[in-house]
């Protein structure tokens, strides 16, 4: 007889499933957290309020009692006499109310317990706004007779009553506090368990995810290396039993069938080629006419044509593993990107910061070693949301490295220090160069003042004059001493994302 197969869950079957574990996991690790708050910690939680409520209501008792007690009554002070009894009656009663009375919480002895203090409490209450009475109407005679004939019994019995509740009500909470603690510690047990359980159907899920989409990666390879032409690609493995093998089989087959076309086709295309070679002698002539009118039009395509063409360069150079041709065809591509579309007068400073990576990048390429560059970033400083004019450390970073290190035979450094000192953003762009003679900063400062429109520095005395715009508390100055070095001290106004918004909502 023949062995029967049980029919095999496909791989999305398997993630539902684990998917639906996990949650059911999930579920009952929530439902044991709220019974284990509602069951365990709230009832000891009442029963520890209940006997503070106990003591604190023992105390203002007694404190009264005592008063009453060391009172003189034909020369004592009434008045304090009567603060102090009318005090203690406040909080007693404010305690008396949360003491715990639910039968379901605590015990019938602690339940008569209650009932009785509170009883006598009532009695005692009437006998003190009695006491009271008469002590504001000058009758000392009267209290002092109604003190010693009903609230001094009155108050030993509440006394008495409420000693024997605190004492019922530890021993109670003592023998609730070890059952409560015993359950609390099984539903521990459970919920180390529930946990194990979602950690197993979690990685079970992580696993089945990561072949599902390993095995999508694979396809979308194979699929790219197809559009490029690539047909002699390995094929993708058909082991698994579901659907990635199933999908991996049609593609293979997909993929041998486009093959055989294109072969025919490559083949008819050069039986054609040698049937109609005038033909292509003058399809060719007619090709190249074309391909000149195609340069005379690429010359007024604006410079969007250059970026995009970087980015066919970069991707082909990542096909080709050309790591750092692909690094630094990307930072020249990012560089472009951010010269066409840095339009806007405002920009993070993040931006900046990057736009100059990538610049340092590429001329890091060309100098090697004899060329450094580090940040000096205060925390106070927040790069995303800090708003500065566009363009304006990238052609203070490219004058330092082109006329500060490049002439320096063992090269240099170039240190960017981003502050904040007084509410101003504060931004210093210091190299290690060979510096500038004393008649060479005088006129680079006059040029600052008034730029000229042709010649060196022209992004230096741009930069200049954008601050200026902001007023004569902002700006930017130069320092240097030949032989040590130059300096570009920026100071901007702090401008947040923010604020921006704020102001195009008014």
């Amino acid at each position: 007889m023949g062995r029967i197969r049980c029919p095999r869950m496909t791989l999305l079957g398997r993630i539902v499933l684990f998917l639906a574990a996990f949650g059911a996991a999930m579920a009952f690790q929530i439902g044991i957290g709220y019974y284990q708050t509602k069951y365990v910690l709230e009832p000891l939680e009442r029963r520890s309020e209940s006997i503070q409520n106990i003591s604190r209501f023992l105390n203002d008792v007694e404190a009264c009692m005592t008063a009453l007690e060391n009172h003189r009554w034909d020369y004592g002070d009434t008045a304090a006499l009567i603060e102090t009894v009318q005090e203690s009656r406040q909080r007693s009663a404010a305690h008396l109310e949360h003491i715990e009375t639910d039968l379901r919480v605590v015990s019938e002895e602690q339940y008569l317990l209650a009932n009785a203090a509170q009883t006598t409490y009532r009695t005692l209450c009437g006998t003190l706004d009695t006491i009271v009475s008469h002590l504001q109407a000058s009758q000392s005679t009267q209290a002092s007779e109604l003190y010693y004939s009903s609230a001094e019994p009155c108050g030993t019995y509440l006394r008495q009553y409420t000693q024997q509740l605190l004492e019922q009500a530890c021993f109670d909470n003592q023998d609730a506090h070890i059952r409560l603690t015993q359950l609390n510690e099984e539903l521990q047990q459970v919920q180390t368990v529930v946990i194990l359980l979602c950690f197993a159907t979690g990685a079970m899920l992580v696993v089945s995810l990561v072949r599902l989409l390993r095995s999508a990666a694979a396809l979308a390879q194979a699929s790219q290396a197809i559009s490029r032409g690539e047909f002699d690609t390995p094929d993708l493995d058909e082991s698994p039993r579901d659907e990635t093998g199933h999908t991996a089989k049609a593609f293979n087959e997909m993929k041998h069938s486009m093959k055989r076309q294109v072969e025919l086709l490559n083949e008819k295309s050069i039986m054609e080629g040698r049937l109609h070679a005038k033909e292509l002698e003058a399809l060719e002539l007619q090709t190249l006419m074309e391909r000149e009118k195609l340069q005379q039009l690429r010359s007024q395509i604006n410079p969007h044509f250059l970026f995009n063409t970087l980015n066919v360069i970069l991707y082909t150079s990542q096909q080709e593993g050309a790591e750092r041709t692909c690094a630094l065809i990307g930072s020249l591509s990012r560089l472009f990107r951010y010269a066409l579309g840095s339009n806007d007068s405002q920009v993070p400073l993040l931006r900046e910061v990057q736009i100059v990576d990538e610049f340092y990048a590429l001329y890091r390429a060309r100098f090697g070693e004899r060329l450094g560059m580090r940040w000096h970033i205060s925390p106070e400083v927040d790069l995303p949301d800090a708003l500065v004019p566009s363009f304006i450390l990238q052609p203070l970073v490219e004058n330092a490295f082109k006329h500060g290190i490049a002439p320096k035979e063992e090269g240099g450094c170039v240190d960017i220090h981003i502050r904040q000192e007084d509410g101003v953003l504060k931004i210093i762009v210091a190299d290690n160069g060979v510096g500038m003679s004393a008649e060479a900063l005088e006129a680079l400062r006059s040029n600052l003042k008034n730029p000229p429109t042709t010649g060196e520095h022209i992004g230096v005395y741009n930069v200049a004059a954008r601050l200026r715009l902001w007023g004569q508390e902002y700006g930017m100055e130069i320092e240097s001493e030949q032989g040590k070095g130059t300096a570009a001290v920026l100071r901007l106004p702090r401008i947040f994302s923010w604020e921006e918004e704020g102001d195009e909502d008014d």
